[in-house]
């Protein structure tokens, strides 16, 4: 059976083989010819398990290129490029789409929703300028252009335009040679058959006989894991750790992901014994708790190999077919051709499509559709044998353990929704009935003992839920509706079988869930509910198709009709017994039943669906009860039952009587009234009742209602007498204003075609007009709240143009929705009792409108009943409702219980409804009036008895004090005028002045009284008032004191700061650096109060702590470097910063002050919380405790440390005159570089050398002896200054708060653990204050905003206390380290401090400005004495020598980096050189040449131009040091630099720098010349210049980073994502690839194929990437799903994509379909929250906002 040595590959002659193959073909006998040779080489190629690449290769050369060759008898490429010149070109497309690719669907041209284009085809053709939807593709459908069935115009784009010369007269397959049309006969057949063969072949062990290999087969055999849809990840990945020897977590995750992706994978090669003992371990391990075990097998190598083979055959003949139309057809006609059983190829793999894996149904499936489907003669053939087989395929459907779309019944859409296959299918192969008979079979399993279906959540198998699909298929097919022409005999009996096994169906549901009202205790367990509306949800279209066909032809009504009467009639319980009751003088024999002690179901499809016939009478002119519907029995008042008990149930949940049903009956109720339901359970149980009512006796009718609602007793006028029962009374009050409101529904709601003379038009327009009346809407909101669009027979978008205005967002610049506002000559349509509303709506909706009369100052508030639209003849007789005896009755004694002192059974709501109900009386009055109409007289009823009822609305008009609502009162005198008015158009009008003049002065003896109460209420409230203030003064005047001292400043008081606009009291131009500096005032925060314990206090260095709530965080935000991965913590050196910033350190706050002890109180809290939370349930927090994150506790902005409050930095040193200090830069200079190499000199000659720092700082005095005694005395000045400090040493609760902040800015900038002791804290704490500042600078220089005055508060209180600490924070580190750092520092410039270490830097390597500010806040401690130190960086000599340095070496990186940062320089208007243009760019020159970068000539550019772009270049440094040496000294701000301004004259100016920038080179010493020389001959420079260098090389000024850019279309970023495939898995499709909007990769997200690991733990691929991308904060746009995805470590959130319809709404999921464009402004919103670094408070506040929602494993994106 098998062999003992693995085969080698042997040697074959291709020649010898093909004159073999081509004799046999001759003979008939091709098949075995072929297996003789691939029972050899299939074997080697693919059962030796090579690499893909080598299997791939093997595969061509042994396998298929033989093949073509032996089809083309010739070179293949040739012979295929002649034949794909003789195709003609096609009317159909045809594309398959893949999963994920865009599909469009014309609202205006597509016949059905399944009518879908490509996207070439429809960017090629005429539907894109009409309205369409779009979609991405699940996968396996195909283009439907060129397919004129599928549309109603334009069936074809321009790119399938149909031919001149009718293809149909021409056979593709003439155009091919005959000699090679009889070769591809016998290779498409015998490869078909060999498929055919290999995949239903059912041992695991051998192969048929002729495929075996000669000799002995070794014992090589595999372990084949199989997938279903039962089992997760997790089970089978841990499953296979357990079974497969040596398997990591890793190995098994691909194993996993393998099965899930190609429906199965090998997990183990070895022998039989070791196979079956890994396939028995993987048996048991998922066998356990009686769950179904994983599918796996023990396949031999052999058997496996061919399996492969067969897959590959497939692949290869799509390709074959597809390069001929020719070989296509030829395929086609082979495939469907039956065999010696009578059955084709492709039936057979049909039939056995359940025993296929996933990949090899797949591929069956495309090969099928590129072929069979293809065809249209074939593919009705086909279209037969899937409807002869259907019953067999979904029985085994519902077994298998597959999803729908890899099983071969989803072709059902392919096929039952082209509508002449369709037709053909249901007249000749009775496809309804072939349908419904496997659904009933699977619905008889779910019966209960009466007949009715019990849908059970106890049973969990999801053969049902499987067997629903088959209602898709029935919907599908009933489609093509024929016109009244179309139908014929045969097609009547056929349709008529399946509407009677329908009609089953409803029988089943008729019924479901029944509810009994519970009395005594709750319900102890909710019952199911879900599953019935389930049902009925699927099959209200099917409902709705039903309906429509039956209404086209006359005699399939009839017997439609009278299947279904009677089917209905087997339904109802023939042993009811009836009662008789009297009203008014009329008896009637009701039906005896009691909803509250009875069951009742909402369930009714089988009446409601008779209902829905019922209104097509009129069209064929037939009456109810007719001889030609000849149903026995047909009674109309047991029709109404159902519905009625229904109505009944509902009012009595609103009076409270069923409230221990608990929510399952409430939730019934929701969903019967629910816009998802309504159309086939509410709507049509109403108009069940309409139906009773106009076949029914008017007084009849009422009474049967009267009887059911429990409201005999209620209309006896005695019931009024008090008997004690109060509860009662309550519950019959609400159950009269439910009965009431169901009369105004039935006599009201005309809207139905065929009840009303209406259009479907008109009934769309309603719905909105009274949705618009509640509030102004959004498409998506009136989408939402509208029936779906598929059952209506008008267009959702044509009925709200006609009705409302378009108003967009009225803020300009914002990003939002539009409101839909009805137009105004809509607004009388509007009827309270509008029967979709519920009493929210109408509540809302009645107050909107009288509110909007009111602005518009209408005379009347009235809100009356709308004139409805008149009945159709069948079902005028409703009308006769209103001029009923028991009807007026009813009104009557409402009116009289409303004009009673005291009526113990009245509500205003029933007068309210009573009014209502007389309006339309009148209504209906005035129209038969006109048409002279003289048998409907509710006047003559109203105006007989004592008292008539104008008597009663004269006396509530006059007197009414029963009436609260204004509302009401206006109604009552709107009805009594209408009565006046059609009184007097009667014929017996009598002279009605009085009335009228009663009706006036009745309105304004009310408004009398109202403005009477309103001046007493003006004159109590007036009083009041004078006694408070009396009462204050009171106080005032008895704690005098009290008041003297209290303090007007608000509880956070600021000085002077970035948002004053003066310049305090300087009247010159501030100076903040050099001996002329000018007086510093105070800034930032100087006195808070804390939000804690709401103390205020002083901000000091000796008080109690101060703190703001602060977050730090890692960035990459300005990286201009994005391909550069971010640099690990534990090894980083920050102190040089790199130009360009790839990483960086932000901290950012909320503003909001604690003290320090306060806020410890705090966080000690939460963690005991938190621990006590951890222990007992899990949940997803919207901060990581860990990580020591919390919420501040006033605006619950994301924090993870706090930021100490330090004082006005010039009030701890004492005033300084650096006047008497004569010390030139030049000398400092060098005072410096003696340091530096004084300690570089005495460290060498040191035996430390495993130091890190190089560096051995020297004392003051012995610099000073190396200097001239002058120099020396004026440099010793200098640092004596720095040293003067006043106010003693920090409290030990600010040093605290200090250490912890430095501590977590370390921690978190760099990304490691806390080291309170680590040399590179304080480093950090510097980086963290430049950082912050250049996003700031940069962010502002964007939106073109002024440096100061245009942050928000919390921005500024932030930098000002960033940069006071970092001032102060050498004063919490050994004073030894912090002078190290100073001399690495000054090294770097001073010296060769860059081109040191392992990784050499030059001058073009380091950001001057954080370079700036380390060296600014590390020079004081320089020549510092002892250990600690009290130094503070505010010599302003000092700092502006420092500046000069910083600025000078920025400038050269300038210089050096000029040509490659402005090549195309603009021209621009031509300006003069003047004397500093010049003199800088014979600097430039010489800075080059010695760099080596000399460019040339026709390169340079001119002087002025030099000076303009060094100017520009500079400007952001410039910015950013005003903004540090603001903050550190204090000096205020000039108003110039508080307004935009792209000029550095106002900023050298506050910053004493010359404006023109060649003085800083020029008088400056040779000392500064060769520093400038040293930067510029480094080799360094010069390879980093010249050669390819994994660092990257900046331009200045930086530019500001942007998000990417996105297309307009997003249907074009959808196309573009649909060609994307997983980098994990061979170029399978992803399910959810997800586009970085920082850099524009691509990842496969949420998957296991992609996931990895980060310290430790187990992340996806999105979470991945934004730890390299973004440093661990992302922002992501999940393409098919239309939303972004915010990533911040292993938190996330969804937001909506920046993507918008024409009514400006997102569309998250792409559920509406409406064509997306990107809306800039926002974009823009996420372009500055990514930038300011607002994703983790975004994402935290989202979290917390949605703390209900299930959590998500965010890490695993």
């Amino acid at each position: 059976m098998a062999m003992k040595n693995v085969i080698a590959t042997p040697e074959y002659r291709q020649d010898t083989l093909l004159e073999e193959w081509w004799n046999s073909c001759e003979k008939g006998n091709l098949l075995p010819a072929l297996k003789k040779h691939w029972r050899i080489f299939v074997l080697s190629v693919f059962g030796n398990n090579h690499d893909p690449g080598k299997e791939e290769r093997l595969a061509h050369k042994f396998l298929f290129r033989p093949m073509e060759y032996f089809l083309c008898r010739q070179d293949p490429e040739v012979v295929f490029e002649e034949l794909k010149a003789k195709n003609m070109p096609s009317q159909l497309c045809g594309k398959v789409f893949k999963t994920g690719e865009p599909t469009y669907s014309c609202r205006d041209c597509a016949n059905d929703p399944t009518c879908v284009l490509c996207i070439d085809c429809f960017q090629n053709g005429a539907h894109k300028n009409h309205r369409y939807k779009m979609n991405t593709s699940g996968g396996g459908g195909y283009c439907d252009c060129g397919d004129q069935e599928a549309w109603t115009s334009h069936p074809f784009c321009n790119l399938h335009s149909p031919n001149e010369v009718n293809q149909d007269e021409k056979n593709p397959i003439e155009t091919l040679p005959v000699d090679l049309t009889d070769r591809a006969s016998a290779l498409f057949m015998a490869a078909l058959q060999y498929i055919v063969e290999i995949l239903t072949w059912n041992q695991c062990d051998n192969l048929p006989s002729d495929l075996q290999v000669e000799g002995e087969l070794n014992d090589t055999y595999i372990t084949m894991l199989f997938n279903d849809e039962v089992h997760t990840f997790d089970q089978v990945i841990k499953t296979l750790q357990r079974a497969v020897k040596h398997c990591t977590a890793q190995q098994a995750r691909e194993f996993a992901t393998l099965v899930d992706r190609e429906g199965r994978a090998t997990v183990y090669r070895g022998c039989f014994t070791s196979c079956e003992q890994c396939r028995t371990i993987i048996d048991q391990s998922t066998s356990r708790h009686g769950s179904k075990p994983l599918k796996v097998q023990v396949m031999h190598t052999v058997v496996v190999a061919h399996q492969t083979f067969c897959l590959r055959l497939m692949v290869w003949l799509q390709k074959m077919i597809e390069k001929s139309d020719g070989l296509r057809r030829l395929f086609c006609l082979l495939s469907m051709k039956p065999q010696e059983d009578g059955k084709s190829l492709m039936e057979k793999l049909l039939l056995h499509d359940t025993q296929l894996w996933k990949v090899a149904r797949i591929l069956s499936h495309q090969l099928l559709m590129a072929g069979v489907l293809m065809d249209q003669e074939c593919k009705k053939q086909f279209a037969v044998i899937f409807t002869k087989h259907y019953s067999m395929l979904m029985s085994e459907f519902l077994l298998d353990t597959h999803y729908r779309p890899v099983s071969i019944t989803s072709f059902s859409v392919q096929i039952f929704a082209v509508g002449t296959v369709a037709r053909m299918l249901v007249t000749d192969h009775d496809l309804l009935d072939v349908i419904l008979v496997p659904f009933l079979a699977a619905c008889e399993e779910k019966k209960n003992a009466n007949g009715v279906l019990s849908l059970s959540k106890a049973d969990r198998t999801p053969s049902f839920k499987r067997a629903c699909f088959m209602l898709y298929d029935l919907k599908y097919a009933l489609l093509c509706k024929p016109t009244s022409d179309e139908w014929s005999d045969k097609l009547r009996e056929s349709f008529l079988r399946g509407h009677q096994s329908f009609l089953k169906l409803l029988k089943m549901m008729q019924g479901m869930d029944e509810v009994k009202r519970q009395t005594g205790m709750h319900l102890e367990y909710e019952p199911e509910w879900e599953g019935a509306f389930n049902l009925q949800m699927r099959v209200d279209d099917v409902i709705s198709s039903f309906t429509e066909w039956c209404s086209t032809d006359r005699t399939v009504y009839i017997e439609a009709y009278r299947q279904a009467a009677q089917m209905l009639s087997q339904c109802r319980d023939t042993t009811q017994k009836s009662e008789q009751h009297t009203v008014c003088g009329h008896t009637v024999k009701c039906l005896k039943y009691d909803v509250q002690s009875q069951p009742v179901s909402i369930h009714l499809p089988l009446s409601r669906y008779l209902a829905g016939l019922h209104v097509y009478m009129g069209d064929y002119n037939l009456q109810f009860g007719c001889s030609e519907l000849n149903v026995q029995g047909l009674d109309p008042v047991k029709m109404i039952e159902p519905p009625l008990r229904v109505q009944v149930l509902i009012a009595q949940s609103q009076a409270g009587l069923w409230r221990r049903n608990g929510y399952a009956l409430l939730n019934q109720i929701y969903f019967y009234h629910n816009v998802k339901c309504r159309q086939e359970m509410y709507d049509k149980d109403i108009l069940m009742l309409q139906i009773g009512a106009s076949a029914v006796d008017s007084n009849e009718f009422l009474i049967h209602l009267l009887n059911r609602y429990g409201l005999l007793l209620w209309i006896r006028p005695e019931y009024d007498v008090p008997t004690g029962q109060d509860d009662n009374v309550r519950q019959t009050i609400m159950l009269a204003e439910e009965f009431l409101n169901l009369l105004l529904i039935i006599l009201g709601e005309r809207y139905v075609p065929g009840l009303g003379q209406v259009t479907h038009e008109d009934t769309l327009k309603r719905e909105v007009i009274h949705l618009l009346c509640i509030s102004p809407m959004s498409n998506s909101e009136l989408s939402k709240n509208l029936p779906d669009s598929t059952n209506l027979k008008a267009d959702i978008e044509d009925a709200i143009h006609a009705v409302a205005n378009f108003r967009k967002p009225t803020s300009v610049g914002t990003a939002g929705s539009g409101k839909f506002e009805l137009k105004n000559e809509c607004y009388k349509e509007f009827n309270p009792y509008f029967y979709h509303y519920c009493r929210t709506d109408q509540s809302q909706a009645e107050e909107t409108q009288i509110k909007r009369k009111k602005e518009e100052k209408s005379a009347n508030h009235t809100l009356p009943p709308p004139v409805p639209p008149k009945f159709t003849p069948q079902f005028a007789q409703i009308s006769n409702l209103l001029q009923s005896d028991v009807l007026v009755h009813i009104l009557s004694l409402i009116l009289q219980r409303s004009v009673a002192v005291r009526s113990r059974s009245w509500s205003e709501t029933q007068l309210d409804r009573v009014l209502h109900l007389i309006g339309l009386a009148l209504h209906e009055q005035r129209r038969n009036i006109h048409e002279g109409n003289h048998n409907f007289d509710f006047i003559g009823k109203a105006l007989k008895g004592e008292p008539n009822f104008t008597q009663l609305l004269e006396s509530l008009v006059t007197d009414p004090k029963n009436i609260s609502h204004d509302s009401t009162k206006d109604l009552l005198s709107w009805i009594l005028q209408k009565f006046i008015e059609v009184r007097q158009m009667t014929s017996s009008a009598e002279a009605n002045g009085p009335v009228e003049q009663l009706a006036s002065s009745s309105k304004e003896e009310n408004e009398a009284a109202k403005k009477r109460k309103a001046r007493l209420a003006a004159k109590r409230k007036e009083k009041i008032i004078a006694k408070i203030s009396q009462m204050q003064q009171n106080f005032i005047r008895d704690n005098a004191d009290l008041f003297e001292s209290t303090d007007a400043d608000s509880s956070l008081t600021r000085g002077t700061s970035e948002m004053d606009i003066s310049e305090s009291a300087h009247h010159e131009t501030p100076v903040a650096l050099g001996k002329y500096q000018s007086l510093p005032c105070s800034i930032g925060i100087t006195k808070a109060t804390c939000i804690l314990c709401q103390e205020e206090q002083e901000i000091s260095h000796n008080s109690r702590a101060m703190v703001l709530a602060g977050f730090v965080q890692r960035s990459t935000v300005m990286s201009q470097c994005k391909s550069r991965n971010p640099t690990d913590g534990e090894n980083l050196d920050p102190l040089f910063t790199s130009s360009d910033l790839h990483v960086g350190s932000f901290t950012n706050s909320c503003g909001h002050t604690m003290h320090a002890d306060c806020w410890q109180s705090f966080f000690q809290a939460i963690l005991v919380k938190e621990r006590r939370r951890l222990s007992r349930i899990p949940h997803s927090l919207s901060y990581n405790i860990v990580q020591l994150e919390y919420l501040c506790p006033l605006c619950e902005s994301l924090s993870n440390t706090v930021i100490p409050l330090v004082p006005a930095l010039h009030s701890l040193v004492t005033d300084s005159d650096l006047c008497d200090v004569n010390l030139s830069f030049g000398d400092w200079l060098d005072g410096l570089q003696k340091t530096v190499k004084n300690a570089t000199k005495q460290e060498s000659s040191s035996a430390s050398k495993g130091d890190p720092f190089p560096f051995l700082p020297s004392s003051l005095s012995s610099i000073t002896k190396m200097m001239a005694d002058s120099v020396a005395s004026n440099f010793q000045l200098l640092w004596q200054y720095v040293n003067n400090t006043k106010g003693g040493r920090f409290s030990e609760s600010l040093m605290e708060m200090m250490k912890k902040f430095a501590k977590d800015v370390y921690s978190f900038g760099l990304g490691v653990d806390p080291d309170d002791m680590n040399h590179r804290v304080s480093i950090v704490a510097w980086n963290t204050c430049a950082y912050t500042i250049i996003n700031l600078e940069q962010y502002l220089r964007y939106e073109n905003k002024p440096l100061f005055g245009a942050s928000p508060s919390r921005n500024v209180d932030c930098i000002n206390a960033l940069v006071k600490f970092a001032a102060v924070c050498s004063h919490i580190m050994p004073q030894e380290v912090i002078k190290k750092h100073c001399l690495r520092l000054l090294s770097g410039l001073l010296s060769n401090g860059l081109g040191e270490g392992d990784d050499p830097q030059c001058i073009i390597d380091v950001d001057m400005f954080h370079y700036l500010v380390a060296v600014t806040m590390a020079l004081p401690s320089l020549y510092t004495e002892g250990t600690t130190a009290s130094n503070l960086p505010l010599n302003s000599l000092n700092n502006q020598y420092i500046l000069e340095l910083v600025l000078t070496a920025h400038i050269v990186q300038v210089m050096l980096l000029h040509d490659r940062s402005q090549d195309g320089e603009e021209g621009g208007m031509e300006m003069e050189n003047d004397a500093d243009s010049v003199a800088l760019m014979s600097m430039y020159t010489e800075i080059r040449r010695k760099a080596g970068c000399l460019p040339p000539s026709n390169n340079d550019p001119l002087p002025w131009q030099l000076t303009r772009h060094i100017k520009r270049a500079v400007l952001p440094f410039l910015r950013c040091a005003t903004v540090l040496y603001h903050n550190l000294t204090g000096v205020p701000i000039p108003a110039q630099l508080q307004e935009w301004t792209e000029e550095v004259e106002p900023f050298c100016s506050y910053l004493s720098l010359p404006t023109s920038f060649s003085e800083l080179f020029l008088n400056q010493g040779e000392l500064l010349e060769r520093v400038v020389n040293q930067w510029c001959s480094s080799d360094v420079l010069r390879s980093r210049l010249y050669s390819a260098s994994s660092r990257s090389v900046v331009s200045y000024p930086l530019p500001v980073n942007h998000l990417i850019d996105l297309p307009d279309d997003y249907s074009q970023l959808i196309n573009q994502i649909s060609s994307f495939t997983c980098p994990s898995s061979k170029g399978n499709d992803s399910q959810l690839p997800t586009m970085c909007l920082v850099c524009g990769l691509v990842v496969c997200s949420q998957s296991y194929c992609c996931q990895t690991e980060i310290k430790d733990m187990k992340v996806g691929a999105a979470t991945e990437h934004t730890y390299r991308c973004g440093a661990g904060v992302g922002i992501l746009l999940r393409v098919r799903e239309c939303q972004i995805v915010l990533l911040a470590g292993t938190k996330g959130c969804f937001i909506p994509a920046p993507y918008v319809d024409s009514y400006g709404e997102t569309d998250q999921g792409l559920r509406r379909g409406n064509p997306l464009h990107l809306c800039k402004d926002s974009y823009k919103n996420l372009q500055k929250m990514w930038f300011t670094h607002c994703i983790p408070e975004t994402v935290a506040h989202n979290i917390e906002s949605h703390m209900n929602f299930m959590s998500i494993h965010w890490q695993h994106l």
